[in-house]
């Protein structure tokens, strides 16, 4: 596929650093778009543009000069995040689009808020005549880190279920390779590690590695969470109450193999992963 500049939407967020990394490997021209990115966070040079997705202006401006663009954003509304994307890149001529997205996204699991807006957001890029990629990764090792807090290691209701935890390394290798690779448009693809863990376990093999100080994972109940919530009308412990709610009930899909090997198979394990973050401490 002939190398083209794509616009990074999202580029300060904690899943763009390793996607932009590698499509810069594979030769690609970029620009990079947030409310905060900025040079510092980055070791080469890049086109960088400031601004709000939700400002026309700093949107036009952004996207004015690329063929391609890759949104890796959690907003409150998804939705008209997206569809501004899509309304902007129908108008500047944009040739491939690509997301970031889950991987229970479904119309199975439309009822719970941040999966409807998520599944909407695929929808309206499907549904846009722009060729597309969509990426539903399962649970990063990277999101380990946010349920260490003050000294102690927490798991959000009694998680049971088993998760093919992956490398956002992995997902930048997988969106630089089908940026890369004819005929791998209009697709979804499933982004999946090599092991399989539950999250209890995760977290403590996590702690023991990179915060040996932490004795033990606390479970803390998703109803006295929820009461908290109410209670100290914290928003952020409400939404997180309802996440992990609903990972209680819901499974990571089963994917073939021959489906999650497409753009090249995910293949950090944990041990690789943790090894690269006492390094780079």
């Amino acid at each position: 596929m002939k190398k083209m500049k794509i616009l990074v939407i999202g580029a300060s967020g904690l899943l763009a650093g390793p996607v932009i990394r590698k499509l810069d490997e594979k030769g690609f021209e970029l620009r990079l778009f947030s409310r905060s990115v900025n040079p510092s966070m980055f070791i080469n040079e890049y086109d960088i543009v400031q601004g709000d997705l939700f400002n026309q202006d700093d949107l036009q401006k952004a996207m004015t000069g690329c063929s391609a663009v890759h949104i890796s954003i959690s907003t409150n509304d998804d939705v008209a995040a997206t569809g501004i994307i899509v309304n902007m890149a129908r108008e500047k001529g944009i040739r491939l689009i690509s997301m970031v997205s889950g991987c229970t996204v479904s119309e199975e699991y439309r009822w719970f808020k941040f999966i409807d807006e998520k599944f909407r957001a695929e929808q309206l890029i499907m549904q846009s005549g722009i060729p597309y990629f969509i990426f539903r990764p399962t649970w990063f090792f990277e999101s380990l880190e946010m349920m260490v807090r003050n000294g102690k290691a927490t798991i959000l209701g009694h998680q049971t279920e088993l998760y093919h935890w992956v490398a956002a390394d992995d997902l930048g290798k997988m969106v630089a390779n089908a940026y890369s690779i004819e005929g791998a448009e209009n697709r979804i693809y499933y982004v999946y590690g090599p092991e399989r863990y539950g999250m209890k376990e995760m977290l403590e093999k996590y702690i023991s590695k990179l915060h040996p100080e932490i004795e033990k994972v606390s479970v803390a109940p998703i109803p006295v969470l929820k009461i908290m919530a109410f209670l100290t009308r914290n928003r952020t412990l409400k939404y997180a109450a309802s996440l992990f709610g609903y990972f209680e009930k819901v499974k990571e899909p089963v994917i073939p193999e021959q489906e999650l090997s497409r753009l090249g198979k995910a293949e950090i394990d944990f041990e690789t992963w943790v090894k690269s973050k006492i390094t780079e401490a």
